[in-house]
């Protein structure tokens, strides 16, 4: 992908719901449509692996949702190990690129690894040093500045590396796969060019370059879906290999996990086993830019952090130095070895993460509003605004948001003089890259995953663009995909909750992409008490157990006045929850949506 901001969707500022979180006018609209669907595994299926794999009924057929189906499958799932990671000579081009990289350390040749500017290419970047490091070689890194640079191996940015860092050979990470031009202009300077990453491949590899990819045509490696961070991973191993040295897993899988989990990547596979072990590995963190971080985001030492609490306060850290200025900061917090300037550096990347929530409430409200003028917002099968006062580092976490709160995809774009530049966050059941691919005409630079992309184009084009864009998917979008929909994947009264329960769903962790913390549907949910409002458009209260009158914490992010109104009664209501227990308040249920008993089908 080029020129905008865009690799991998970063998750919201605070917890929500699935229920539609957007301005009164077009939520009632939707709520009048919403449909709601128990979407449960078959009970005879749940049941026969209930009994193979020695778990509830509820767990299995939450496995079975998750496309786990057999014993094996089960506990492998359920228990996710490092034996579960595969051999990197399995990827295609690793070994060669181990080869390239160990032969000019050991010549003394400056290996520049060239990185991308959010999470993924930070910590991939990381591992590369790390394992360079290792070995011996001069390795530099370079990360592109997203303002002033913008995406991936540019020519203009090749001649800058030529220029400054006089490399033997550029290799880079979460990027590339596109360049080709940047690939040629390094080549006919005589630079060897290895480009590992994980993005969609074109029709046409960079000529010259050793590729890893595992997308790439005639690779046999089993995950696809590796972040690059994993693929530095398994490039990093494959270095120490081919030079007889070691390399400390434990370290490497730190840095993965953050990685893996902040580009929302599945965590299937083998993405969940370098989440799984990569968070309990961060329990141990002894290098004090971690150990700095982790206690900026409130993470108390010696205890793993959850996926959610990397997604919401370690990730989005991280990335603010990249949406703002330069990912050097992001870096350096695993380089540094200073514990003083660790924590400056922890505490500036608060300080950036702060600043890079205000510019995206802005650009957020503004694209409310405008969306709020349309003169049928519900019916529209894309959203698509710019502006020159939208600042171009937070546009794809605001269209994230903004497609989930419109349940339609959303491109945002910046205004810069004579080019427009932007990205856009889609919906499930949208492939928003397939169908953007088509109007490929319009861009100067266009890349992305299925649900992520970015593109720039000429400000003159820009209302011709989004004309054919809005008749695209008007024709394109089936209109189920933007029906809001609440969906639950079991049956579960709040009362029916107990520890064993719990120590089962807690074998689900880790959370993220392709494995979502289960929603359950509750059809005689009571209120213990009000509830108030918490945040911006929060409720809290209580839930009433049967029996015993005892209660669960309950929140609702998407807040709607059906729930206030509901908790507000004695009469039974249907609601749908997601567990968790919480570090600072133990259990609670977090509420998406709620409805009177009396529409229960």
């Amino acid at each position: 992908m080029s020129g905008a901001e865009l690799l991998g969707p970063e998750p919201p500022l605070e917890p929500r719901g699935r229920g539609l979180s957007v301005p009164p006018r077009t939520l009632k609209a939707m709520e009048q449509e919403t449909a709601w669907r128990l979407s449960a595994a078959d009970s005879g299926d749940a049941s026969r692996l209930a009994r193979e794999a020695g778990v509830s009924a509820t767990l299995a057929g939450l496995l079975l949702r998750r496309g786990v189906a057999t014993r094996d499958e089960a506990r492998a799932f359920l228990a996710p190990g490092v034996d579960g990671l595969h051999d990197p000579a399995r990827l295609l081009g690793a070994e060669a690129a181990a080869d390239l990289l160990v032969s000019a350390a050991r010549r003394g040749r400056r290996i520049v690894v060239f990185g991308d500017y959010d999470v993924d290419g930070v910590t991939a970047v990381a591992q590369l040093r790390a394992a360079l490091a290792r070995v011996g070689a001069d390795a530099a890194a370079f990360i592109p500045h997203r303002l002033r640079d913008g995406y991936g191996l540019k020519p203009e940015t090749v001649r800058r590396v030529l220029a400054e860092l006089s490399p033997a050979v550029i290799v880079t990470v979460d990027c590339g796969i596109t360049a080709i031009e940047g690939v040629a202009a390094a080549r006919e300077a005589g630079v060897d060019v290895i480009v590992t990453d994980h993005h969609l491949v074109p029709d046409a590899l960079p000529a010259g370059a050793v590729v890893v990819n595992p997308r790439q045509p005639g690779c046999a490696y089993p995950e696809k879906e590796l972040a690059a961070c994993g693929i530095a991973l398994k490039i990093a191993e494959a270095i120490a290999r081919r030079a007889g040295v070691s390399l400390s897993r434990e370290s490497l899988l730190r840095a993965a996990c953050l990685g893996t989990i902040a580009d929302l990547v599945p965590l299937t596979g083998e993405n969940r086993v370098i989440a799984a072990a990569g968070l309990a590995a961060l329990a141990g963190a002894r290098a004090p830019g971690l150990r700095a971080l982790l206690e900026e985001a409130g993470l108390p030492p010696g205890i793993a952090p959850t996926a959610e609490e990397v997604a919401f306060r370690i990730a989005p850290r991280l990335n603010a130095a990249g949406r703002l200025d330069s990912a050097r900061l992001a870096l350096s917090v695993f380089e540094e070895r200073d514990p003083q300037r660790a924590r400056l550096a922890a505490r500036e990347l608060s300080l950036r993460n702060a600043e890079r929530q205000s510019l995206e409430r802005r650009v957020v409200a503004e694209a409310r509003e405008r969306i709020e003028r349309d003169e049928a917002p519900e019916g529209a099968s894309l959203v698509v605004e710019a502006d020159p006062g939208w600042h171009r580092g937070v546009l794809g976490i605001a269209a994230s948001r903004l497609a989930r709160e419109y349940r339609r995809p959303v491109l945002l774009f910046g205004v810069e003089g004579e080019r427009v530049s932007g990205s856009g966050r889609s919906i499930a059941g949208v492939a928003l890259h397939e169908l953007m691919s088509r109007l490929r005409h319009h861009f100067t630079e266009f890349g992305g995953h299925s649900q992520a992309v970015g593109a720039t184009l000429p400000a003159e084009r820009f209302a011709a663009f989004r004309e054919e864009a809005r008749a695209l998917f008007r024709s394109e979008v089936p209109a189920e995909a933007l029906a809001p929909c609440e969906e639950a994947e079991a049956e579960l009264e709040i009362e029916s909750v107990d520890a064993s329960l719990l120590r089962e769903l807690a074998l689900l962790e880790p959370h993220g992409a392709g494995n979502p913390r289960p929603v359950f549907l509750a059809r005689g949910a009571r209120a213990s008490g009000p509830w108030t409002a918490v945040g911006e458009r929060g409720l809290r209260g209580r839930l009433r157990l049967a029996g015993d009158g005892g209660h669960v914490r309950g929140i609702a992010w998407a807040a709607t006045s059906e729930l206030a109104r509901l908790a507000s009664g004695t009469a039974p209501f249907e609601i749908h929850y997601r567990l968790a227990a919480q570090r600072d308040w133990g259990l609670q249920a977090e509420v998406l949506a709620a409805r009177a008993r009396s529409l229960c089908a």
